[in-house]
């Protein structure tokens, strides 16, 4: 097989379903929905832990956050750490990356970077292994404020406009004059939208609003938020300041700010148009493989709440869409519904170009079912995780989650080192909106003995020791044993 050129486009906190072709009336996405008629689009496609740090550390890395024990924000890739660039150069591909990082600067925890800070400091080439062609920058979330840097030099440089629209023509620029003749090329753009602080341009932000009020999903009342990141209540935002104790303001600034949110998905959405445009220019398009992607989804006001780092559908649920020549992706339109986490990405992307990764990584390699080369893969389940939080503000300071999402259930247990107690079990195919937890319900205890078996037996495959109260019939797993317990069996 000859290698193809492999562009990811990977944006920040867009859910799965906010697309077109995946049913959201809310949203407009006529070039990602060529895409995916081009190629495969999973429709359990998963966040094993939905914030934006930890996910790229395990696409970077192939391994779990809690291998590492990774937090929610402020972390710092270890130079010693083997890539997902390092494993693509010894296929013999160059390696570009342009955009967001996100793994170098302490923001978010004491002590730490301002945003502006940490937009203008460089990432040393030590910390960015693997990415020969850099044009990148640790994180900004301003959309006309955004610098990023080239290679090595230290200085950095303006994006002009919006940083959706600069980022995806240095991507052009890459694919029209930059990128090597002799060899094949992987490209990762990673960009920070949809994430807030929610900028659309005007243009954009108009053609949503024209189309009137947005169409509720069932488990929302944005009236009933009762607690509002700070990056979702900027006073310079479409809606302006919230009112926390006025349910009519509340919902005012969710309802603007999703529709921003919507709006900033239809600018990427317009940008795909242009490469789609710039890949058949430059005659790439007959061998390159597009892979479209998120690292987790956005609450928008389900089940209350707002953000991610939830194991709710719209937090962990991420698109997923590989599209390319019929050599290289088979089944032109196809969905597929096999449950899939980060920690497959590494070793599906090394699968694309014809190698395989280390027999250490427990993530699946998906590329011979993308080619065509074998069923659709069967399996139990993928892990969900929150694996430590570093903010005393913040939810999950004191007890985290771990969850198991197979194609139509998941179940979650909560806790600390206590051991974690059971917490949620949905079946999705007949609850799609995750509004009747079964975990109590004697009508599904059952199904919960099975899935807690399921969830240890994942994290026994994971080498997390993530700690377990007894439930269901099975015993307690890693739980500290109390002083008063212990002192009784002595």
């Amino acid at each position: 097989m000859n290698q193809p050129n492999i562009i990811v486009v990977l944006v920040d906190q867009m859910r799965r379903d906010a697309l077109s072709c995946a049913g959201d009336p809310n949203v407009r996405t006529p070039n990602l929905d060529r895409l995916a008629s081009r190629g495969v689009r999973f429709t359990s496609a998963c966040s094993t832990f939905p914030a934006c740090v930890p996910f790229r550390f395990s696409m970077v890395t192939g391994e779990y956050a809690h291998s590492r024990n990774v937090p929610a924000l402020g972390y710092r890739l270890s130079p010693a750490e083997h890539t997902l660039g390092d494993a693509l150069k010894s296929q013999g591909y160059a390696t570009a990356y342009i955009g967001k990082w996100h793994l170098y600067s302490a923001y978010g925890v004491s002590g730490g970077l301002t945003l502006s800070q940490a937009s203008r400091t460089p990432i040393p080439a030590s910390h960015r292994r693997g990415f020969d062609y850099w044009r990148g920058f640790e994180l900004r979330n301003d959309f006309y404020d955004t610098a990023y840097f080239v290679d090595d030099d230290p200085v950095p440089r303006r994006l002009p406009g919006h940083q959706t629209d600069g980022l995806f023509d240095l991507a052009a620029h890459y694919l029209e004059a930059d990128r090597p003749e002799d060899q094949p090329f992987f490209l990762l753009l990673s960009v920070e939208a949809p994430h807030p602080p929610f900028m659309a341009s005007e243009q954009s932000l108009k053609r949503v609003r024209d189309r009137g009020p947005m169409v509720p999903r069932p488990n929302v009342d944005l009236a009933a938020i009762s607690f509002f990141p700070p990056e979702w209540h900027e006073e310079s935002g479409p809606a302006g300041k919230v009112d926390p104790d006025d349910p009519a303001s509340v919902a005012r600034v969710a309802e603007a700010n999703m529709q921003a949110y919507y709006a900033m998905i239809e600018m990427i959405d317009d940008n795909m148009g242009k490469l789609d445009t710039v890949l058949e220019q430059t005659g790439l398009a007959d061998n390159t493989v597009v892979v479209f992607l998120s690292d987790h989804g956005e609450l928008g006001g389900s089940h209350g709440l707002l953000g991610k780092a939830e194991p709710w559908e719209e937090s962990v649920g991420v698109p997923l869409i590989v599209a390319g020549p019929d050599r290289y992706v088979a089944g032109h339109g196809a969905t597929a519904s096999v449950p899939v986490n980060t920690e497959d990405l590494f070793p599906t992307f090394v699968g694309l170009t014809g190698g395989s990764a280390s027999a250490r990584f427990t993530g699946m390699n998906l590329a011979p079912f993308i080619r065509g080369e074998c069923a659709e893969p069967v399996r139990d389940g993928v892990l969900l995780e929150f694996v430590t939080e570093t903010r005393s503000n913040r939810s999950y300071y004191d007890e985290t989650w771990r969850g198991i999402r197979s194609d139509h259930l998941k179940y979650t247990v909560i806790g600390d080192r206590a051991g974690a107690r059971p917490w949620q079990l949905f079946d999705l195919s007949t609850d799609p909106y995750e509004m009747n937890n079964l975990v109590d319900q004697s009508a599904g205890a059952d199904l919960a003995a099975d899935m807690h078996g399921r969830l240890i037996g994942l994290l026994d495959r994971s080498g997390d020791d993530y700690a377990l109260a007894p439930a269901f019939g099975h015993p307690a797993r890693n739980a500290v044993v109390p002083d008063a317990e212990v002192a009784r069996s002595i």
